[in-house]
């Protein structure tokens, strides 16, 4: 089953989970049950300090992680990176580690160890990817003048946005904007974006617009033409939300040299390869 297909399943399934726990879904005949997922729901939501609720796209984002951490620990073992003398070294001193603190004798302890042995096998397989295919200097060279190409001549902008749930509000904001009053005022006014409150609505940050145009084409169409200190006079909409955006700032895009963007270069590429591989394991799957 593709990776594609697994968002309707789990819907489905999650949908239709009773209070006792379940199957969810199986990978590869290997089982995921609701228990799993309630306990990833408590953890998230007390180290958010119940900031994070739970809600049906969170058991989602928690039941897809799951399925991809079982498809690397199946693989892992398939290649048997749990016998190597890294592996073992890293859970003998783990389980050392465990008796000198007391943490085997918890109640907790053998769920727990189970997890984290599960994340040491996983990323096991990453280990094992990363030294099979290693980013070379020359695709990094290579990459940054992919880059440098993408966005040469072109131009990166800071804006200032204020987020409304109604369209009456919209409107109201921006008769402010046209009677002269400062972005930022209105912005702390009216937006419903708690945290952009604080900045009067403007990012501190700049943002090509050759990535809003890929990624964001809505804002893009609406912001690529307003000059410096303008505002956009009719709001965006999408799914019951209205935005209002400001341009703060315009200028060429400055493209970091290379010595500067070649750590984050390195590690994207190999997070390209890390999820190849993952993308190659769901479509080898049985997910059901």
């Amino acid at each position: 089953m593709k990776r594609t297909s697994l968002a309707l399943l789990l819907t489905t399934a999650l949908a239709a989970a009773p209070l006792a726990a379940q199957t969810i879904v199986t990978v590869n005949n290997t089982r995921i049950d609701s228990a799993e997922i309630d306990q990833q729901v408590k953890i998230i939501n007390e180290q958010s300090n119940g900031q994070v609720p739970d809600s049906r796209e969170l058991r989602e984002n928690i039941a897809r992680r799951l399925v991809t951490r079982e498809l690397m620990i199946q693989e892992s073992r398939r290649l048997r990176l749990n016998e190597t003398p890294e592996f073992k070294q890293i859970i003998e001193r783990a389980r050392a580690d465990a008796r000198s603190s007391g943490e085997d004798r918890k109640p907790t302890f053998q769920q727990d160890w189970n997890t984290f042995e599960g994340n040491v096998t996983a990323q096991a397989l990453v280990a094992h990817i990363l030294r099979s295919k290693p980013v070379t200097d020359t695709q990094v060279q290579q990459a940054y003048q992919e880059i440098t190409n993408r966005y040469r001549g072109t131009q990166e902008v800071q804006l200032g946005e204020i987020i409304l749930d109604n369209a009456d509000n919209a409107q109201k904001a921006i008769s402010d904007l046209k009677r002269g009053r400062r972005f930022t005022d209105v912005a702390r006014q009216y937006t419903i974006d708690t945290p952009s409150r604080a900045n009067g609505g403007i990012s501190p940050s700049f943002t090509p617009l050759k990535d809003l145009e890929e990624g964001a084409p809505m804002v893009y169409n609406a912001v690529k033409s307003l000059q410096q200190g303008k505002f956009t006079e009719t709001p965006v909409q999408s799914n019951g939300i209205y935005a209002v955006f400001y341009m703060a700032n315009k200028r060429p895009v400055r493209v970091p040299p290379f010595a500067q963007l070649k750590p984050q270069i390195q590690q994207d590429l190999r997070n390209l390869l890390i999820e190849q591989e993952i993308a190659r394991l769901y479509q080898q799957a049985t997910i059901r």
